[in-house]
């Protein structure tokens, strides 16, 4: 009679705790619901729709400049003088911390706090006092983006305008199933300070909002989602975890008996 009731008690043990794991397991399991992009659920967050803004010059960023000109004395001026030689004929200048550059014969040049093509046109300015007719290329040397955490790392060069956050993406390798979505950070520096955005990147609202483009020197980080070390990714990895669990409950069963 004892052993029964003892037998009926195991059995119920065994059933509740298989419950409790199968329940945990679908809990943790990767579905779209925790994977998929450009979802719209109401209970995702919505974000407003912002306008793209063009990139602003900032201290310790670099610019590569090419003259072109008739007049070769003009070409000869900007050739190597006091710059960083990269491929091309372009050369890198450093914007100090006021804001300044120099130039060959254009000492402290205030460039920082532009957009690329306002100083373009001031530098192009300032050379046409050499030949009126010359042009200038300028251009954002560090052009780069960094990617952390659950999205590969590495850095990256921002090949066109406007990249949108789901190409810088891609090029890290995407997030992987362990990556939490929810709560993407990029950390960028501004000219008020280093600023955090946090966002969910499965919303749909994420298009067009001021989190979808990625800007020279942004870091992308990507956490561990927190239910990423019980994560189920497959079906056959449920069945694994449950199959295991009855047969540790088992044996802790015929133990005790």
């Amino acid at each position: 009679m004892l052993k029964n009731k003892y037998i009926t008690i195991n059995v119920r043990l065994l059933k509740i705790a298989v419950f409790i794991i199968a329940a945990f397991s679908l809990v943790s399991c990767v579905n779209n619901y925790t994977t998929a992009y450009l979802q719209t659920r109401s209970n995702l967050p919505q974000y407003p729709k912002g306008e793209y803004t063009s990139y602003v010059l900032q201290p310790n960023d670099e610019v590569s400049l090419r003259v072109l000109s008739i007049k070769d004395n003009v070409n000869a001026l900007f050739a190597s003088n006091g710059a960083n030689n990269s491929a091309g004929g372009t050369n890198s200048y450093r914007i100090y911390a006021d804001s300044t550059v120099d130039f060959p014969f254009m000492s402290h040049l205030k460039i920082g706090g532009l957009t690329i093509e306002a100083a373009r046109q001031v530098v192009e300015k300032h050379i046409q006092k050499l030949d009126p007719n010359a042009k200038v290329m300028l251009a954002l040397s560090n052009d780069y983006f960094y990617v952390l955490g659950e999205a590969g790392h590495g850095r990256y060069a921002i090949y066109k305008d406007k990249l949108n956050i789901f190409e810088a993406l891609a090029l890290s390798g995407d997030v992987t199933q362990n990556g939490n979505r929810a709560n993407i950070r990029i950390i960028r520096q501004t000219a008020k300070g280093v600023v955090i955005k946090n966002f969910d990147i499965r919303s749909r609202s994420i298009v067009d909002s001021p989190f979808y483009y990625v800007y020279p020197n942004d870091i992308i980080y990507v956490s561990t989602a927190p239910t990423s070390f019980f994560q189920v990714n497959s079906f056959s990895s449920f069945i694994g975890i449950i199959t295991t669990s009855v047969s540790f409950l088992l044996l802790v069963l015929n133990i005790k008996r």
